[in-house]
């Protein structure tokens, strides 16, 4: 899992700078991106803790402050900084053309600003979304390591004192339970659809009323007692 993005948050208006930083928590929760947010009421404020050599990733700045303004301000980060990422946030909507010189990733309308924020957090999920591990270890019952691909591992099938790991290139059977299997694997989107299969979730092309169909087109045997719980989880991996 990645670090923790830190996020600067500049404006000058106190009484909507507490609502801006919770919005900007909030959608970043929703696109999954771990961030840690702090405010400045001033760009003095914040380029002190500049000079102190506390950096933040991403800058959210308000473009009209007094002194000086936001886009005069986001050339100084950029100096000391050179891969800040700069957002600005203005109500006079005349100074996006001029934010063109400083390179913003974004500009957001305070009039759109809930528009606006959704859109330009989702165009980041890209670059910091977290993303779970390509490959985890499971073991076999005397506690041998085997690693696996979570991307091209499809699913588990349990085989008399052996589980069958069956990935897109082959597969390869190792001594254990298919429930040890499960516990190993259901933070990675495993999920049991029947006493003798784990499927990856990513891996599912549809649910029918008692089976699963792969990407691939094969399809494996779903029990009744699983089919609300399967067809939840794939919708919400979805």
């Amino acid at each position: 899992m990645k670090e923790k993005i830190s996020v600067a948050i500049c404006d000058d208006e106190k009484e909507i700078l507490p609502y801006l930083a919770r919005r900007i928590y909030e959608v970043f929760q929703k696109y999954r991106i771990s961030v840690e947010t702090r405010e400045y009421t001033s760009p003095d404020l914040l380029w002190r803790d500049l000079q102190r050599k506390k950096e933040y990733t991403i800058y959210f700045l308000d473009v009209d402050m007094p002194k000086i303004n936001g886009l005069e301000f986001a050339k100084m980060i950029l100096q000391v900084q050179e891969k800040a990422v700069i957002i600005f946030v203005s109500a006079k909507e005349e100074y996006v053309f001029d934010s063109f010189l400083v390179h913003p990733f974004s500009f957001i309308r305070k009039s759109k600003f809930e528009e606006d924020l959704d859109r330009t957090i989702c165009d980041l999920s890209g670059m910091y979304q977290e993303t779970e591990e390509e490959v985890c270890k499971i073991y076999d019952e005397l506690g041998h390591p085997h690693e696996i691909s979570l991307k091209d591992t499809l699913y588990l099938e349990a085989k008399d004192k052996y589980v069958n790991i069956v990935t897109k290139e082959g597969g390869f059977f190792i001594r254990n339970t298919l429930s040890d299997m499960e516990k190993m694997l259901e933070e990675h989107y495993f999920i049991r659809i029947h006493k003798s299969f784990l499927v990856n979730l990513h891996a599912i092309y549809a649910i029918k009323y008692n089976k699963v169909i792969l990407d691939g087109g094969q399809e494996l045997p779903l029990s009744r007692s699983k089919v609300a719980e399967v067809k939840k989880r794939f919708c919400q991996e979805s």
